[in-house]
């Protein structure tokens, strides 16, 4: 983070609370902290948690939606993926769910964990076919600003004129490609028995 970003949390700061972040439950009307010590805490409506720990070279994790029921709590992490890298699943997932986006977006979530190890010749391009699908998607419902204050777009290393001509295609074909898109992923789904789809909602 910049130096100005870390002013403003600090300037907003009130407490510290020395304890290990378990989990972060989302109750409806309440949205509650779970610590390693069995203490619990709730947060207000309006609070921010931004728990960054680390998930690479780890044990399995549980399966955690992306979203929670009610919108609360966003989850990034291998289990419900719906971009091809954790860093461009963030920002966009973040921005989505400050709109009040995320909950009702069509975007389907992919079990990357599982299916690296059920078909990992299948992994990279079922990533690939995912983000460009989830790209569609978000692209339709969130402001063309989320698109270009992307930082994270390699396209940026190239000169203006290609990067016009990638994001001009993009935009041309993007509805068009969205149904065989999905047909892949379903077929990603049927063939190798992992979850892959929209999100199941309670």
């Amino acid at each position: 983070m910049s130096k100005s970003e870390k002013a403003t949390i600090a300037a907003g700061l009130h407490e510290v609370v020395m304890d290990h972040l378990v989990d972060v439950i989302d109750r409806h009307e309440l949205t509650e902290l779970v610590f390693r010590s069995g203490a619990t805490r709730s947060i207000p409506p309006d609070g921010w948690i931004v728990n960054c720990t680390g998930y690479l070279l780890r044990a399995d994790h549980p399966y955690e939606p992306y979203v929670s029921d009610v919108g609360a709590v966003m989850s990034v992490q291998p289990r419900s993926m719906t971009m091809q890298l954790t860093s461009v699943q963030a920002y966009f997932m973040t921005h989505l769910m400050f709109l009040g986006m995320l909950r009702d977006a069509p975007l389907y979530e992919l079990d990357a964990q599982e299916l690296r190890k059920t078909a990992p010749s299948a992994f990279t391009c079922a990533l690939a076919v995912l983000a460009q699908y989830n790209a569609g998607v978000i692209f339709d419902a969130a402001p063309r600003s989320v698109f270009s204050g992307c930082g994270l777009d390699y396209d940026l290393w190239f000169p203006f004129p290609r990067r016009m001509l990638g994001a001009t295609r993009f935009m041309l074909k993007h509805r068009r490609a969205r149904d065989h898109h999905r047909r892949s992923l379903d077929t990603v789904r049927e063939r190798f028995g992992v979850r892959c789809g929209r999100l199941q909602t309670a």
